[in-house]
């Protein structure tokens, strides 16, 4: 007999399926290898952390590279897109392809291995040599991008190969930050790394666009939002256009470019009804890090008439948009797939106030004004603080979690 049913499992990957389990029960065994988004998760947070405390060490002399031959500005934007952010994107996609195809990408041995091969190149950043930092960069990558060819090959998801292109674009721009830093080009490393930056702005974009809406809808009681489908596809085009734009166009053009792209996203975002949201952490918190979106493109905006400096744009969506939606993310999609209601805790409000103290007074600091010294040193340290006492919270709250099984019985 032919079954005709059609399979219920989406097929984009920028869907999420959330377990609504209401009871805990005991958990036992060992379960941080058994789907990709457990070790990336509580790696990305507790590196996350680490990281910017050592950034901060830096900044005030404390602490230095001594035993790395990187200069520690570039080390910094490099481990925050390359180490943290894509650590995040890679729990995220293998945990997402496995949900919707059916097809685990990776358990057991070979994430242990995928898992180290991330780890030795952020160890080997700091305190060894940097061209074994790339190397195990480069297979992370590698493996990574093989693992999800597989996955959406065997399912025949054609149409979410792009997602997959992600990957290895940010992948083909972390292998140009190494070459650039191990043969000394005349090229600035940090050029790199912001194109990857700015391909994870559209990423969160797309995913807004997609999943932040779904959320709203069904997390806050009798709300209805606004989704006319010219946004579907003008959001997204503008955005791009506008990083094209920032990147090679002239001034007042890339300027206009800018401007536009910021008003669609704003307007796209209001279509949310975000102030119905403010009772509800597990969805303002992806509503506030969306509306860095278009702050972020006003500020490039701003920036190529030379109006504020490079790095207002820049943190406005490092520590704004992205630290905002990953935090939102992560904790959602944890607590989806571990078999929890999704329900925020003081936990993870005092994770997203933290992360958005941090985001704004980041910006405040890049914004033209008159601080001095020392208040700018004071800022910075209380940004860096409020980030990894946030992300420590995730850890504290959620390692527990994710090394061990789901709680109702469930794989993954």
């Amino acid at each position: 007999m032919t079954n005709n049913k059609k399979s219920t499992r989406p097929s984009n990957l920028l869907s999420i399926k959330e377990s609504q389990a209401r009871r805990e029960r005991p958990m036992t065994g060992f379960g941080l290898w058994r789907l990709g988004f457990r070790p990336f998760y509580v790696g990305a947070a507790l590196f996350a952390s680490a990281a910017v405390l050592l950034w901060l060490g830096l900044l005030s002399g404390t602490l230095s590279l001594s035993g790395a031959n990187i200069n520690p500005v570039f080390w910094h934007a490099h481990e925050m897109v390359f180490g943290f952010a894509l650590a995040v994107i890679a729990g995220f996609l293998l945990t997402a392809s496995n949900n919707w195809t059916g097809i685990l990408p990776a358990a057991g041995l070979p994430l242990a291995l995928l898992f180290t091969l991330w780890a030795l190149a952020r160890l080997f950043i700091i305190y060894g040599d940097i061209r074994l930092a790339a190397a195990f960069d480069i297979a992370f990558v590698v493996l990574l991008t093989g693992l999800l060819f597989r996955v959406l090959w065997l399912s025949k998801l054609w149409k979410n190969f792009p997602i997959l292109g992600l990957v290895v674009l940010m992948g083909a721009f972390n292998i140009w930050f190494y070459i650039i830093a191990i043969t000394s080009l005349p090229v600035n490393p940090l050029y790199p790394v912001e194109l990857a930056l700015f391909v994870i702005l559209e990423l969160l974009v797309v995913m807004g666009g997609r999943v932040i809406p779904n959320f709203t809808q069904n997390g806050v009681p009798g709300v209805q939002v606004w989704k006319p489908p010219f946004f579907v596809i003008a959001t997204p085009m503008s955005t791009v256009l506008a990083i094209v734009a920032w990147f090679t166009l002239p001034p007042r053009l890339a300027f206009f470019c800018c401007f536009i792209a910021a008003i669609i996203n704003l307007v796209r975002w209001l279509g949310w009804k975000p102030w119905q949201t403010l009772k509800h952490p597990m969805v303002w918190v992806l509503q506030l890090g969306y509306l860095w979106v278009p702050v972020t493109l006003l500020a490039m905006g701003f920036e190529v008439l030379g109006l504020v400096p490079r790095s207002l744009p820049v943190h406005a969506l490092a520590v704004g948009a992205m630290g905002l939606i990953i935090a939102g993310m992560i904790t959602r999609t944890a607590m989806g797939h571990t078999g929890r209601q999704i329900v925020a805790s003081r936990f993870e409000i005092a994770f997203f106030l933290l992360v958005a103290i941090s985001g704004l007074l980041r910006v405040i600091v890049a914004m033209p004004q008159h601080l001095t010294p020392v208040q700018t040193s004071w800022f910075l340290f209380v940004s860096g603080l409020a980030w990894s006492l946030g992300f420590l919270t995730y850890v504290y709250r959620y390692a527990p979690w994710l090394v061990r099984p789901r709680i109702d019985g469930g794989p993954g």
